[in-house]
């Protein structure tokens, strides 16, 4: 049959067929992980993550009903796993197979405590155990574990995420957890603290602002067509405001050692949650260089 003319004014035929494809098939598609990547990205997140894990146990132990000896045991048995696993990670040879293998024990090791945490959280919510481990908190840790093993078993499939998506994840994941820092820090300062009472509320409202926007970015872009500046400037916005943070957390944890600051802040978790902002800036240099690489490839 003879082709109609296209109506002037009007797309035609092929440009309407067009805008029907599902345009996550124009969307990038994973990365491999070179041999050396693989090896000096996993060891960085196994002995960063693994410390946090140990230290998850360690307050989670701290904060039961001192009668709750059965979870207070748990805690500390995990506590000791997480110490063991953290110490052999630094003694790992460099090859792919032995590196692999320590990425399973972790993931295996992990997601029992992930389970451990997430039945916590219905007994607290239940009202079954008492104590001072709030419910966020418990969801906060357990979704740190879920991140660790989601990230441990990508690079075991020796992919990355295409970059945009990449981006993407990460942001969405680490502005909730900063988010949700400065609001803990917020609260467990004594409220005569009133001036970083509210210096740690502001921050808490600037990064669920970052977090809301990176969701509508997520709903806008993840699994499609590469949009490169956008997703630049969301990674850099979220840098300039978690150096920020860094500072805030690091003039905190001084303030707190030194005792010019009242508050039930143990020490440790200062310091724990600056090395999370700490790994966040990390994990969004890594993206910007993965990014810029990205850029030059295609301007060839």
């Amino acid at each position: 049959m003879e082709r109609q003319n296209a109506i002037p004014g009007h797309i035609t035929e092929e440009q309407f067929n067009q805008m029907l494809i599902s345009p996550e098939s124009f969307g990038a598609k994973p990365e491999s992980l070179s041999e050396q990547l693989f090896i000096e990205r996993s060891l960085t997140e196994n002995r960063f993550w693994l410390r946090i894990m140990k230290e998850h146990a360690l307050f989670l132990g701290e904060g039961f009903n001192r009668k709750d000896t059965q979870h207070i045991q748990a805690a500390d048995r995990f506590y000791h796993y997480f110490e063991q696993h953290e110490r052999k990670s630094y003694q790992l040879a460099n090859n792919v197979e032995v590196v692999r293998r320590f990425n399973e024990e972790s993931i295996e090791l992990v997601h029992g405590f992930r389970n451990f945490k997430r039945n916590l959280l219905i007994l607290i919510i239940n009202c079954k155990i008492s104590g001072f481990n709030f419910p966020l908190l418990v969801d906060h840790i357990a979704r740190e574990a879920e991140y660790f093993m989601r990230t441990l078993k990508k690079f075991n499939k020796g992919i990355l995420e295409p970059i945009q998506d990449a981006i993407i994840n990460e942001n969405v994941f680490w502005l909730r957890i900063m988010m949700e820092h400065s609001r803990f820090i917020a609260s467990l300062l004594d409220q005569s603290e009133r001036n970083l009472v509210n210096v740690s509320r502001k921050f808490g409202d600037d990064f669920e602002t970052l977090l809301n926007q990176a969701r509508d970015v997520e709903s806008m872009l993840y699994h499609k067509q590469p949009t490169y500046p956008i997703i630049g400037k969301m990674n850099k916005d979220s840098e300039n405001a978690t150096t920020e943070l860094q500072a805030f957390k690091k003039a905190g944890l001084e303030l707190i050692k030194s005792c010019q600051i009242r508050n039930v802040i143990n020490p440790l978790l200062a310091d724990h949650v600056l090395r999370e902002a700490g790994h966040f800036l990390y994990m969004i240099k890594v993206l910007e260089d993965r990014l810029n690489q990205k850029k030059i490839s295609e301007q060839r």
